[in-house]
């Protein structure tokens, strides 16, 4: 489907937004996750190489491409009912019973597609890295329900699992970075801690147990001079303080349903840029004035000075209308009325 658009990319405008540098020339977009056949409907054809993939962020107006490496350390899937009762990791013996994927990065982790598509950036675009999970595989790996019970009665084991888990994806943002050199924009690490009412779980776990480990992360990209975003799902009212001291420029998506979005512009929109709040419902059953007229209002309460790029309040996945989605964009390529 046509976008009418005139494509511009150019990081310095994302880059500038992101580190609360003033107002740039029109309001960035930002997204990170978006279906293959939403892709597909914005090229006209199969989505087959890092080509199409470039083509495709650059067609669809962004000012940066996202990649991430291919792995997968999970060891069940999020539609196995072990996730909420007992995973597979109960006990020390457990852990001990085998190579688990995310302690053999060689065998597990692909970097392919970061070489491939710094091969076809063009010039003024970067690449936004993304990774995540620590938190989310470790609940995972010992079900939820389990993981709540050990957090009293086998800490250090939730702790060991905690570091592995941390040490794994340090290492893959360490190698992947080298991979990128100059072609690197931003770093982006996604990992759900919150439902729409507050965190998961004690917020002085995550200080203890995740927050370390998302600062390593965080001090990588600052040692490159380049933004650090994070992903969250939920109500971030506890630990908006701590995100500041990890580093975090940038906080995505602002669910509509877990914060309102203009308070937490009013309120630490002086330390973060905010990323998202466009509804996924919205944009998969509203109709096309109706995302138009949201996007706008997004744009006038949060990106009156800068610090605002346009998204959804989650990612895009298929079921969103390619005509909502193309609405949000051409909408936000307005800029500033």
């Amino acid at each position: 489907m046509k976008i009418d658009i005139k494509p511009e990319p150019d990081f310095a405008r994302i880059r500038k937004t992101l580190l609360l540098e003033g107002k740039p020339d029109r309001p960035p977009l930002g997204e990170f996750l978006i279906d293959g056949t939403i892709k597909e409907a914005i090229l006209g054809r199969p989505l087959l190489s890092a080509a199409d993939e470039v083509e495709f962020w650059i067609k669809a107006g962004y000012d940066y491409v996202h990649v991430r490496p291919h792995y997968n350390l999970q060891v069940v899937d999020h539609h196995d009912e072990s996730i909420e009762g007992k995973g597979v990791i109960q006990t020390w013996e457990d852990l001990r019973s085998s190579k688990w994927p995310w302690q053999d990065l060689d065998a597990n982790v692909d970097y392919s597609q970061l070489h491939e598509v710094r091969k076809h950036l063009p010039k003024g675009m970067k690449i936004i890295l993304s990774t995540g999970d620590i938190f989310t595989r470790v609940w995972m790996h010992m079900g939820f329900t389990h993981f709540c019970f050990a957090l009293f009665d086998e800490p250090e084991l939730v702790s060991e699992l905690m570091r592995q888990h941390g040490e794994a994806m340090l290492e893959i943002n360490r190698r992947s970075v080298e991979i990128l050199g100059d072609s690197l924009g931003a770093i982006w690490y996604t990992d759900d801690i919150a439902f729409g009412s507050g965190l998961m779980v004690q917020p002085e776990f995550f200080r203890a147990e995740l927050f370390p480990w998302m600062k390593k992360i965080g001090d990588l990209a600052r040692e490159l001079d380049v933004p650090y975003l994070y992903h969250t799902d939920g109500n971030l009212w506890a630990v908006f303080d701590d995100f500041a001291d990890i580093g975090i420029n940038a906080i995505h998506p602002l669910e509509p349903n877990s914060m309102d979005a203009v308070e937490v512009k009013e309120k630490v929109g002086n330390r973060f840029c905010l990323v998202g709040n466009i509804d996924v419902d919205l944009l998969s059953r509203g109709t096309v004035e109706e995302v138009r007229t949201v996007v706008r209002e997004r744009i006038e309460k949060l990106g009156y000075n800068g610090g605002y790029c346009v998204g959804s309040s989650n990612t895009i996945p298929p079921y969103v209308k390619v005509e909502n989605y193309i609405a949000m964009i051409e909408e936000t390529m307005r800029g500033y009325l």
